[in-house]
C-alpha cells in the first residue's frame, strides 16, 4: 500500500484533471470536509458546558426527570454523566436509588464519587424514610476499596448517612481522610470504634487530632482511660481548633487537679473559640449552671417537613444566564460591621441566584441574627421561602455560607459558620463563603441585625 506522500510523488507527472486539481489535493480536500463534518455533528452532540449546565438547572427548578435527563445518563462525557446523577438525585429523592446503582459501577471514578455522594443525600437517616435498602449499602460497601480515593471518601459520607450501624468497621478501613471516617462514625454513634478514635488523638497530623477531639466529645468517649489520658495533652495543643475541640470534649471528664489546672490555663487564650470552649468546659467540671442554653453543635434540620417547592425559581430564559455566571460578590452591613460574601454559582446556582435576587430587592434588609453557638455557627432567618436543596460536597468550613433545611427543601434562613461544621457537610446547601470580615465574624451574637445586603459591582 502506498502512502499520500508516495501517491503524491507518482503523481507529479500525471495530467491534470478538469480545473486544475491534482488527485491528491482532491483527497485532501476530500479528507478537510469529512473533519468539518465530524466536527459539526460534535458540536451537536457535545453543547457548550455551560448551556448543558442551564438544561440540568431548568430540570432541577422545575423537578422534571424526563427522557433527556435519563440519556445524559449514558452521555460519553464522564462529567456530564456524574452531573445527572446529582440532577437525578435531587430531583426524585429516594425514588432515584434503583437508577444510581449503575452509577456506582461507572468505568469513570468521577462518576463513581458522584453517585455515591448522591446516595447518601437520599438515603440520610436524619430525614426519615425507613432503613436503606440492602442493595444500595452493598453497593457502597464495594467501593470502600475503590483505586480511587474519592469515590472511597463519598462511600464512606454516604454510609455515614444511612445509619447502617454494622458498617462502621468497614469505614474505618478504608482509604477516605481521617476527618471523613470520623464525622461518618458520629453520624453513626459508632461508640464501639473508641480504639480507632483514641488512636488519632496522638496522630502528627492537626486534622485528624481535630476530627478526632471532635468524635470524643460527639461520642461521650472521654471517661474511657485510654482516651482521658491522650485528650488531656491536647487542651494545650499549639493548634487553636484542635484545642478548643479537646475543651469541648473535656467538658464530660470526671473533674481532676490536672484538668482543671489545663482549662483554667486556657480561659486567656488569644482566640475567642478557646476562651468560650474553656469557660463552657470549667463550669462542666465544677457543676456550675449555664447562663443561658446553648444552640445544639450543628444548625437543626427541625422537625417539620418542608416539601420542595411545586413552582419554579426563574423564568425560562434565565437558566442559560445562570449557568454562565460564574459568581457574585455581596456586601453584609451588619450592626457589628460588614462582610463581604462570594456566592457559589458553581455548586448550588439555584439557590445563589435567588440569594442574589432578594438581596438587591432589600428582601434581606432588617433581618436578625436569632441564634449563635459560638466556635459554631450563627444563624440569621430571612424570607427565603422553600427551595429544592442543592446538596453539594463543599465542606463547611470557618466563614462557609449554609442554608437551612427541613426534610426535602432548604430555606427560611441562612448561617455564617464560625468553625469547621464536618456533621453539616453534604446535609445542607453550601452557597457561598466569606471574602472579608473575619475579624468581626467572633462578635456576631443574638440580636445582630442586619442592615443591607446589596450586590458589590
Amino acid at each position: 500500500m502506498t502512502s499520500w506522500l508516495e501517491a503524491e510523488s507518482e503523481g507529479r507527472n500525471a495530467s491534470h484533471p478538469p480545473g486544475g486539481m491534482t488527485r491528491t489535493a482532491g483527497r485532501i480536500l476530500a479528507a478537510c470536509m469529512l473533519l468539518l463534518a465530524a466536527a459539526a455533528g460534535g458540536l451537536v452532540l457535545t453543547r457548550p458546558v455551560h448551556r448543558i449546565e442551564g438544561d440540568f438547572l431548568q430540570r432541577e427548578d422545575l423537578g422534571l426527570a424526563d427522557e433527556w435527563l435519563g440519556e445524559q445518563l449514558r452521555n460519553p462525557v464522564a462529567e456530564t454523566r456524574a452531573r445527572a446523577y446529582l440532577a437525578l438525585s435531587r430531583i426524585e429523592g429516594r425514588r432515584s436509588l434503583e437508577a444510581l446503582l449503575p452509577g456506582m459501577r461507572d468505568a469513570a471514578p468521577s462518576v463513581r464519587a458522584a453517585a455515591a455522594f448522591a446516595a447518601g443525600n437520599v438515603l440520610d437517616s436524619r430525614l426519615g424514610g425507613g432503613a436503606p435498602p440492602d442493595g444500595a449499602v452493598a453497593a457502597l460497601l464495594g467501593l470502600l476499596d475503590d483505586d480511587a480515593r474519592l469515590v472511597a471518601t463519598r462511600a464512606v459520607e454516604a454510609l455515614g448517612k444511612a445509619g447502617r450501624v454494622a458498617t462502621t468497621a468497614e469505614l474505618t478501613r478504608s482509604a477516605a481522610p481521617v476527618a471523613v471516617t470520623m464525622t461518618a462514625l458520629m453520624r453513626l454513634d459508632a461508640q464501639g470504634q473508641t480504639a480507632f478514635v483514641a488512636e488519632y488523638l496522638d496522630s502528627d497530623d492537626q486534622d485528624s487530632r481535630w476530627a478526632a477531639s471532635l468524635a470524643v466529645d460527639s461520642l461521650g468517649l472521654v471517661r474511657e482511660p485510654a482516651v482521658r489520658q491522650r485528650l488531656l495533652p491536647l487542651i494545650t495543643d499549639d493548634n487553636a481548633f484542635v484545642r478548643a475541640a479537646a475543651l469541648r470534649a473535656a467538658a464530660g471528664a470526671v473533674a481532676g487537679e490536672g484538668l482543671l489546672e489545663a482549662v483554667r490555663a486556657s480561659l486567656a487564650h488569644r482566640d475567642p473559640k478557646v476562651r468560650f470552649e474553656a469557660d463552657v468546659a470549667l463550669a462542666a467540671l465544677e457543676g456550675s449552671p449555664q447562663a443561658d442554653a446553648l444552640p445544639p453543635g450543628e444548625p437543626d434540620l427541625g422537625s417539620q417537613r418542608i416539601p420542595a417547592p411545586d413552582t419554579p425559581l426563574l423564568a425560562s430564559g434565565d437558566y442559560q444566564r445562570v449557568a454562565k455566571t460564574m459568581g457574585a460578590r455581596l456586601r453584609m452591613s451588619t450592626s457589628d460591621g460588614d462582610f463581604e460574601i462570594e456566592l457559589d454559582y458553581e455548586r448550588a446556582p439555584l439557590t445563589a441566584e435567588h440569594f442574589r435576587e432578594l438581596a438587591n430587592a432589600g428582601a434581606l434588609d432588617g433581618s436578625v441574627v436569632s441564634a449563635v453557638r459560638p466556635n459554631g455557627y450563627a444563624v440569621a432567618g430571612i424570607p427565603l421561602g422553600p427551595l429544592r436543596s442543592e446538596l453539594n460536597p463543599a465542606p463547611f468550613l470557618r466563614g462557609s455560607l449554609g442554608l437551612l433545611r427541613q426534610g426535602d427543601a432548604s430555606g427560611g434562613g441562612f448561617f455564617l459558620c464560625l468553625t469547621a461544621l464536618p456533621l453539616a457537610d453534604g446535609r445542607y446547601v453550601n452557597f457561598g463563603r466569606l471574602v472579608s470580615g473575619d475579624a468581626r465574624l467572633d462578635g456576631l451574637s443574638p440580636g445582630t441585625r442586619v442592615l443591607s445586603v446589596r450586590e458589590v459591582r
